[in-house]
């Protein structure tokens, strides 16, 4: 058979070989893959490339480089003997192309082949097992390593410690770590990100400062981000003001992915003015990430209005949202709930792909929830295509809000049995639904279930859930006795709920053992002195609550004031007791008196029970007549069409002749009303409401 023109019958020499593989190795690093088949075609041609396994392994890299495993793997299968640099090379390709399992593989096959492998096969194997948070591979090739003398070596060590971190087992990568006779960049950067990817945050902090007291000054990009991160997760500003100056003496601090960093760890540190200095330090250079990060610390501070100012920035500048963002502006509306901005957003995510995510659905769904629109909750729900344990979590914890218990432990049961997990969150958001609907038994089932059918260890949260379930029950001696046998302390919440239901129930003993906790729990706690004053009162022990006020006059503890406030022509008017501050102060006035006089044709009788007994009768409906929630419906009634709902929020809990009030105000007004207190949702409808006199 004929020989092509320039055919080798033997390999090239060193020279020729050398001059062939360079235009190869620059295919590899641009990526060119078109041009490396051109000139693979040429070598074939040649004869070259059969006759030359140097060649031959140049054509893999540049293959593997390419992205084209497939060519890489048919040239490496074709070769009659490959070396121990061809298997190296085929290893390295597989790896950094994400083929983690055959990386592995082809480890092992190179070992059965007899061959000792290069600290470059080690480490590419390494990074493989790595990938794939495989400890058990990952061990053998450590063996592998120090029974031929390279676990010592700063390239493989590095990717060993690196494999370890990634499989969640610290304590080994630590010891890989120690036992390295000298570490440079690469190894400190592997420890730091580590201890941060493993939640030790603290430990990476501490790692970066060692790294910074060794002298090394290898530091680069990614070392900055993940040790701001850390330090963002600590919240620890003095921390990230320390390494921002690191960064601004190494000149990263026009880097974008080291100023996005920076951003997050000044705003998760609560620290917003820094962190919208360092997003203006490039004012054309925003970012989706850095503006995201900007607005959740916004919203994290309950800076929504500043939130809302930075979102259309970002949209003036021409920079798209993500769904991060979404979620973080929608979190934002869901915590004041503003339904209209709320809307509004929802409304920008219909016209994009975004609102077909899980995550942002799950947001949606809750900041309705929060807004008073159960309904649309649930539709949104239904409207999503994959339910995630966050979209469940936000639906259960939906309905414990509203006080739909029934529809939550059904909800729950329908998540377990689709497979999905409960989480802690899962079962406080499922323990307040049956709290919050007297479902005292299924939460006692549920809560005792936790630890035997799904492994999850109650934490004070559910303990406290469920004091707060045998209070509003009534059950106080079993309140009391389950708080004896808790193997953990009651927060300050699980006191709250209980003095809260010996104030509904008169118990003046075990409300002032409540209340003393709080008081040591949490010294600036002014609800308390209220809550006890309101015992005594509802006994008619009216020199203890004179003593109670006399305490709190001595000690200059003021009684927290409650406002309501509602949302109506684009704009949030905020109401207190006895509030004549707003301009339409005389019709609301008016209307108070109007439909106080037809709740009373209507059967409404005042429960002045809690109230000072040194006032008379008159001055007593009075003070219930003007309270904040009721000047709000007032305001609402006058203000709003008859169409819309009354979506009244208001930041404590509703008194229970205000409650009583507004059942018989929504039956002569015909006009649904929902009020969100301090502790959940009452709607209030043809003189009923949807709590049932349960709360």
């Amino acid at each position: 058979m004929g020989k092509f023109p320039g055919q080798h019958s033997r390999p090239p020499d060193t020279d020729t070989s050398l001059r062939l593989a360079a235009p190869l190795q620059s295919c590899g690093r641009a990526g060119d893959l078109r041009l490396g088949r051109r000139l693979h075609a040429r070598l074939v041609l040649s004869g070259a490339a059969a006759a030359s396994a140097f060649l031959t392994n140049h054509l893999i890299t540049m293959y593997s480089h390419c992205a084209d495993v497939t060519s890489a793997l048919r040239l490496f299968h074709a070769m009659p003997r490959p070396n121990l640099v061809s298997w190296t090379t085929l290893i390295s390709g597989l790896s950094q192309n994400s083929m983690h399992g055959d990386a592995l593989t082809a480890f092992a096959s190179m070992r059965r082949a007899g061959l000792a492998p290069t600290q470059f096969a080690l480490s590419s194997a390494a990074r493989a097992a790595a990938a794939l948070a495989a400890p058990l591979p990952g061990a053998q090739l450590h063996c592998v390593g120090v029974r031929i003398g390279f676990d010592s070596e700063l390239f493989v060590a590095s990717n060993l410690a690196d494999m370890y971190f990634k499989s969640g087992l610290l304590a080994e990568a630590c010891r890989v770590f120690d036992q390295m006779p000298h570490k440079d960049a690469v190894a400190w950067t592997a420890l730091i990100d580590g201890y941060a990817k493993n939640g030790s945050l603290e430990k990476a902090a501490l790692a970066f400062r060692a790294m910074k007291r060794e002298g090394l000054v290898g530091a680069d990009q990614h070392v900055f981000c993940t040790v701001l991160s850390a330090s963002g997760g600590l919240k620890d500003a003095w921390l990230g003001r320390t390494i921002h100056s690191s960064v601004m003496k190494a000149g990263f601090e026009l880097e974008v992915a080291v100023r996005n960093a920076l951003t997050d760890m000044y705003a998760k540190a609560a620290d917003m003015e820094d962190a919208a200095r360092v997003l203006r330090i490039d004012p054309q250079g925003w970012t989706v990430v850095s503006a995201t990060s900007l607005i959740d610390g916004y919203i994290e501070t309950e800076r929504v209005e500043e939130a809302l100012r930075i979102f259309i920035e970002l949209r003036r500048q021409g920079v798209e949202p993500n769904e991060f963002t979404f979620s973080s502006m929608i979190k934002g509306c869901a915590m004041q709930a503003l339904l209209e901005q709320g809307a509004q957003l929802h409304a920008q995510l219909i016209k994009t792909n975004i609102i077909s995510d899980s995550f942002v659905g799950s947001t949606l769904l809750d900041m309705y929830g929060k807004c008073g629109l159960i309904s649309l909750s649930i539709q949104l729900f239904n409207e999503i295509e994959h339910h995630t344990d966050i979209a469940w979590n936000a639906l259960i914890n939906v309905l414990a809000q509203h006080g739909h218990g029934r529809e939550a432990v059904q909800a729950f049961d329908r998540m377990t049995s689709s497979g999905i997990r409960p989480n802690h969150i899962t079962f406080v958001s499922l323990l307040t639904a049956c709290s919050h609907s007297g479902l005292v038994d299924e939460g006692l089932k549920y809560f005792n279930s936790m630890k035997d059918a799904h492994g999850i260890e109650p934490k004070e949260e559910h303990y406290s859930c469920i004091i707060d379930m045998y209070g509003r029950a009534g059950r106080l001696d079993e309140a009391e006795k389950f708080i004896h046998e808790m193997p953990v302390k009651p927060n300050a919440y699980g006191w709250c709920s209980l003095l809260g239901a010996c104030r509904m129930r008169g118990n003046k003993e075990l409300g002032e053992v409540a209340a003393k906790n709080i008081m040591e729990l949490e010294p600036d706690n002014t609800g308390v002195h209220v809550s006890l004053s309101g015992i005594y009162a509802s006994l008619g022990q009216w020199e203890d609550v004179k003593a109670v006020r006399k305490l709190m006059w001595d000690s200059r503890i003021k009684k927290l004031p409650g406002f309501s406030w509602v949302d109506a022509n684009n704009k949030t008017h905020v109401f207190a007791s006895e509030d004549w501050s707003h301009p339409q102060q005389e019709k609301i006035y008016k209307k108070l008196e109007e439909l106080y006089e037809r709740i009373k044709e209507e059967g409404y009788v005042p429960d002045t029970r809690f109230l000072p007994c040194n006032l008379d009768n008159a001055a007593k409906e009075r003070i219930l007549r003007y309270h904040s929630e009721r000047i709000a419906v007032a305001f609402a009634l006058i203000s709003m069409p008859a169409t819309k709902p009354i979506i009244v929020k208001k930041n404590l809990r509703i008194c229970v002749d205000c409650h009583s009030a507004l059942k018989f105000i929504s039956k002569v007004e015909s006009r649904d009303i929902i009020v969100r207190d301090n502790s959940r949702f009452h709607h209030f409808g043809k003189g009923r409401c949807s709590c049932e006199d349960y709360w």
